[in-house]
Order: structure tokens, then C-alpha cells, then sequence
């Protein structure tokens, strides 16, 4: 979870974000783990955008909602 400082307006902006902007009816940004080092194309997330869309939340596309963790073996920050 991302955490602001107490005095931050970043919180105060964020609760506002609906009066600018409309709720997408789907997926428009995916995450998923990647090698360290690999640098994704735009085409890589785009597919994987289209496959959440498709197939919701799992290993190779997720969300802050519905996070997955790193794969076994993974490198760690």
C-alpha cells in the first residue's frame, strides 16, 4: 500500500478523482510481474490489458484490487 505524509494534499486530490473522470466499464491499464531488467513495449501491455479484459485477474495480468505476488524464484527489490 502506497502511503502519503500526513500534511500531503495527494489523499485529498485522490478522493476527489470522480468529479473529473469517469468509471471505465473495463480494464484500461494491467500489471504484472516482469524479469528484472525487461523493459515492457506498449504492445506487451496491451496484451496485457486484453487479457484482463478477457480473462479478469490472475498471474499474467492483475490490478491494485486484485494483486497476485511474484512468481517463485522471482528476483526481489
Amino acid at each position: 500500500m502506497f502511503r502519503t505524509r500526513p500534511h500531503s494534499g495527494h489523499l485529498r486530490v485522490l478522493s476527489r478523482r470522480r468529479e473529473w473522470s469517469r468509471r471505465r466499464a473495463e480494464a484500461h491499464q494491467a500489471m504484472w510481474w516482469i524479469p528484472a531488467g525487461h523493459r515492457p513495449t506498449v504492445a506487451e501491455a496491451m496484451e496485457r490489458v486484453a487479457m484482463l479484459r478477457e480473462h479478469g485477474p490472475g498471474p499474467q495480468a492483475f490490478t491494485f484490487r486484485d494483486p497476485y505476488p511474484a512468481p517463485t524464484g522471482a528476483a526481489q527489490p
